[in-house]
């Protein structure tokens, strides 16, 4: 009979890894990070040691020490033993892993340990850590999440824990005549593609069956999850998804589908599972609207760069206030990958007039186009420049973006996509008075994001921005769904068993799980056989 096991996403938002066995076949739905686990021991600058770091992680308990699974060159750098022979130390701990690699298992066993890891959608807290798995691990997920997770390993930080599609395997060197010390040990890298494979309505994985449904989230691309095990069990994983987006349709269409199937387990998050009231993104529309109507100054809104239902709903907005909308670069970035993408209705924004993409002054703050080599996604849709070839190199945004000198000249003229982390902007703009911040992300729930949100403040009353009590104005629709909609769900879908993830309140589906079937409120570590 088959099992789970749930290695992340218990009794916390985010982190999802739960492992299914099935006889000889194993995958994971889902391979995530959680933000508070990590957000308890590291801050922006306490970080995981470079060439340490999946032990590190390991070690604090932020993902499993489990063997057959990790890439051998962030257990073992090949050769380690002749520098501990160098130096005289005789403690393996420091850089040799007790947990065995993805190749070591699949070498004394004959055959891999795990066979395929499944991506319900691109968020970090749920793709975040494949990172860290050996790159042979098939990865399934849709089209739109490939490129969702492409985008984000290319604007991201860099760095081993953002190698998503390509990892830079770690072995020893020494450096070279013209160092300071020929001959001495280094570590480099060479990359190493990881095999992607693009979620069809249906496919097989060793003795499994997978359907996958297109769901909404605050994200394009999520998906849910049928899957039959050999003997002919079947779970339902529903990643994350809601009911009020622009494609609601589809988690409808996911709801009819399943309503048959009964289930032998239902995996269900429940992020919004204490808030009774449904949300709207219609609602964040006209409440913007409101908002950016009575603005005299400049408008600025922050939000995800991944949300796209966002950036429509934004647009709509600037179109009904006769403002031109200014985007982030991460966003016009994404929304050029997506563009060939039918269903997802998005226009070329090069070249649209209602749609312009702000460049940010960089490195040496002159706008010289030297200034972008190090961020080339701030210049243009192209991050694979090749000094030979000028055809490699995309200047869109240095050529025809909106500068801060633009928008300070006019700010009326203007809704700004700027969201906290690029607020060093506003020294450049001087927002004029009577200009409004919306908020349109989630309002903070933990230690962290409340800290983050007073340095908000501080910046909103340098400026004097929202007076006079320069709070920053929350307008949210949730990429989840509410507590009535998830136990509607749940009774339509009527399954034997429910398991909570993605939730820091699982008891509160003791109280809306029919009597038919059984709440089970997963432990981590702890297999379950179906």
């Amino acid at each position: 009979m088959a099992s789970l096991t749930f290695y992340g996403g218990v009794k916390e938002i985010g982190g999802n890894k739960i492992l299914l066995e099935d006889k000889g076949t194993r995958i994971f739905l889902d391979f995530g990070m959680c933000f508070d686990r990590k957000g308890d021991f590291y801050e922006e600058y306490l970080q995981p040691r470079t060439n340490n770091g999946l032990r590190d992680l390991m070690e604090l308990g932020m993902t499993p020490r489990m063997d057959g699974i990790y890439r051998n060159d962030l257990l073992k750098i090949n050769g380690i033993e002749d520098i501990m022979k160098e130096i005289g130390c005789d403690d393996m701990s420091l850089w040799i892993s007790d947990v065995k690699s993805y190749d070591e298992v699949a070498q004394k066993n004959g055959s891999p340990f795990i066979q395929g890891v499944l991506i319900s959608h691109g968020h970090l807290d749920h793709f975040q850590y494949i990172s860290l798995l050996d790159e042979k691990i098939p990865i399934y997920c849709s089209e739109i999440t490939k490129i969702v997770i492409e985008t984000a390993e290319a604007v991201g930080q860099g760095g081993f824990e953002h190698e998503f599609t390509v990892a830079k395997k770690r072995a020893l060197s020494t450096l070279g005549k013209s160092s300071y010390f020929p001959g001495a040990y280094t570590v480099t890298t060479e990359p190493v593609q990881r095999e992607y494979r693009t979620l069809t309505e249906r496919i097989g994985i060793g003795d499994i069956e997978v359907q996958s449904f297109p769901v909404d989230h605050s994200v394009p691309g999520a998906v849910a999850f049928l899957i039959t095990t050999s003997d002919g069990q079947t779970i339902v994983y529903t990643g994350d998804l809601r009911f009020h987006g622009s494609r609601s349709d589809l988690t409808e269409n996911f709801r009819s589908s399943l309503k048959d199937v009964t289930p032998d387990v239902l995996i269900i998050e429940g992020t919004r599972i204490d808030k009774d009231t449904p949300d709207s993104e219609s609602s964040v529309e006209e409440r913007c609207l409101d908002l950016v109507s009575q603005t005299e100054g400049l408008a600025m809104v922050g939000f995800a760069w991944k949300d796209i239902t966002r950036y429509q709903t934004m647009k709509n907005v600037a179109e009904r206030t006769n403002r031109i909308l200014v985007i982030s670069p991460k966003l016009a970035f994404l929304l050029n990958r997506l563009k060939h993408i039918e269903e997802l209705g998005i226009t070329d924004v090069s070249g649209e007039e209602a749609v312009r993409v702000y460049l940010k002054r960089k490195q040496n703050m002159i706008y010289s186009r030297g200034d972008y080599v190090s961020s080339k996604y701030d210049a243009g849709y192209s991050v694979d420049w090749d000094r030979g070839d000028p055809s490699t190199i995309n200047l869109e945004h240095f050529t025809n973006g909106i500068r801060a000198y633009e928008i300070k000249q006019n700010p009326s003229k203007y809704l700004l996509h700027l969201d906290y982390y690029d607020f060093n902007e506003l020294v450049d703009l001087r927002p004029a008075q009577g200009s409004t911040y919306i908020r349109a992300s989630s309002e903070p729930f933990n230690e962290e994001m409340r800290l983050d949100e007073e340095r908000v403040r501080m910046w909103l009353r340098h400026f004097d921005i929202n007076s006079p009590t320069h709070e920053p104005l929350y307008v949210h629709a949730s990429g989840h769904a509410s507590r009535a909609e998830i136990k509607q769900l749940i009774h339509d879908i009527n399954p034997k068993a429910v398991f909570s993830v993605h939730t820091r309140y699982p008891e509160i589906f003791d109280q809306i799980v029919p009597a038919n079937s059984e709440v089970v409120r997963p432990e981590e570590g702890k297999e379950y056989v179906i």
